[in-house]
Formats: structure tokens, C-alpha cells, sequence
């Protein structure tokens, strides 16, 4: 049966995809952490959700847990200060290549805004660049590889995460853009139901965008779900 995987479903915007994913598809969902017995209990209690060890630092694991993938979706980070170039960029190349021999039908990747060197002397893409070494600049090397490997893809780059409710703003997302201006934050769930819509939407496919929420809110005309599907529309 085909399923829907989260990498990096422990950490905060994969956990968000989980329960997306769960609420709005109807396929199996697998959560992939490196250790569940850390995870026990945290997830949602669902017939069709499967905890499961993987690594995407490790391509063995990795390709064990994309079998029967229909779509992957990246949000895992890297801990510690050198661990951009093995996580963040190695584990995307290495997600790509998985994805590639299981067939996956679309790779989303949750990526950063500010990434593209355009931005490189952005206050915020230096602070982040010195908080892990060189992070922004390991995401935007993943996003060029994951593009360049042939894999069906789309890129997520969220402005400043917070964990506020969702659909409390409208979203909008820029298509392919370089330089790129302090446009706001953006909530994990919504991050995570634009993650979900970016797996089958078409408008999404081969693209990047750079997602956040307008300011002030705006009534979200038909409802919650048909303004995500909205967010593509080319």
C-alpha cells in the first residue's frame, strides 16, 4: 500500500505534517525519527500512522523507510553546530536518491527563506549561517541538489516559524524568487498543510516558494482548505 512519510517527524514541523497528513489524506502515514522509544505516546493515536526508525544521514536506513512511498516530505534539521552539511544538506541528497529507487512521486522539502545567495548579507541569513556552520548555505545547496537529481520536487521556504494556530492569516506564497524581503512569519501548521497540498497539487511541482502570512488577516474565502489548494494556483 502506498504511504505518505515524514522525516524529521519528531521536530516541531514534522510532527505538524504528521497530523496534517493524517487529517487530510487518506493514506498511510510513516513518522520517521531516529529513536521512537523517545517518541512514545507523542504521536496521534491512528490505525494508519507507523512510528519507525531512520537516519538521513544513513542511506540504508533511509530507503528502508521510503519503501512504498508515494510522497516524502523533508523536515528534518541537523543538532549542533557542524551538522548542516550532514543533515541538511547530505540528508536531502541522500533523501533524493531514496526517493528516486522507491518511486516517490514528489519529494517536498521544508527549506528556510533567505537561502538563495542573493540574500548572503541579510542580517537574519548571516545570524543563521553562524548559529549552525554555514546552514543557510548547506539548505540552499540540498534545494539545487534535490532540483538537479531528477526526483519529482517542490520547495517550502517558510519566514520565521512560530507556533500559532492556523489559517489565522491568509498565506501567500512567492514563486522562485532570489532576493527576497522580510515578508513575516508563518505557523508550523500551516507550513505543514502547504507541505501536505505540495505533495499531489500540480501548480507546486518544480518550483520553489518562499511562504509566509499577510498582514493584517484577510477572511479566508471558501474556507481553510480550498485557500491552501489556492496558494499554487499558477
Amino acid at each position: 500500500m502506498s504511504v505518505n512519510v515524514v522525516l524529521g517527524a519528531g521536530g516541531p514541523t514534522g510532527y505538524e505534517c504528521v497530523k496534517r497528513l493524517l487529517e487530510a489524506t487518506n493514506l498511510q502515514v510513516r513518522a520517521v525519527v531516529r529513536d521512537p522509544s523517545k517518541y512514545a505516546g507523542k504521536f496521534p493515536s491512528d490505525p494508519r500512522l507507523e512510528v519507525v526508525a531512520g537516519d538521513v544521514t544513513d542511506r540504508a536506513s533511509l530507503e528502508a523507510a521510503l519503501r512504498g512511498a508515494a510522497g516524502v516530505i523533508f523536515a528534518a534539521s541537523g543538532v549542533g553546530y557542524w551538522s548542516a552539511k550532514d543533515v541538511d544538506y547530505q540528508g536531502v541528497v541522500n533523501t533524493a536518491e531514496a526517493a528516486k529507487a522507491a518511486k516517490a512521486e514528489r519529494v517536498v522539502l521544508v527549506s528556510s527563506m533567505l537561502t538563495h545567495p542573493s540574500n548572503r548579507w541579510h542580517p537574519v541569513r548571516i545570524l543563521l549561517n553562524n548559529i549552525r556552520y554555514s546552514l543557510m548555505d548547506r539548505k540552499y545547496e540540498s534545494e539545487e541538489a534535490l532540483k538537479a537529481s531528477g526526483v519529482p520536487f517542490a520547495v517550502l521556504r517558510p519566514g520565521g516559524l512560530t507556533n500559532g494556530e492556523r489559517g489565522q492569516n491568509a498565506i501567500s506564497a512567492d514563486r522562485d524568487v532570489t532576493k527576497e524581503v522580510d515578508a513575516g512569519s508563518i505557523p508550523r501548521a500551516d507550513v505543514a498543510a502547504l507541505a501536505v497540498e505540495a505533495l499531489t497539487n500540480p501548480g507546486a511541482a518544480g518550483s520553489k516558494f518562499s511562504i509566509y502570512c499577510r498582514k493584517p488577516a484577510e477572511p479566508l474565502a471558501g474556507g481553510y482548505d480550498a485557500h491552501v489548494k489556492g496558494v499554487f494556483a499558477k
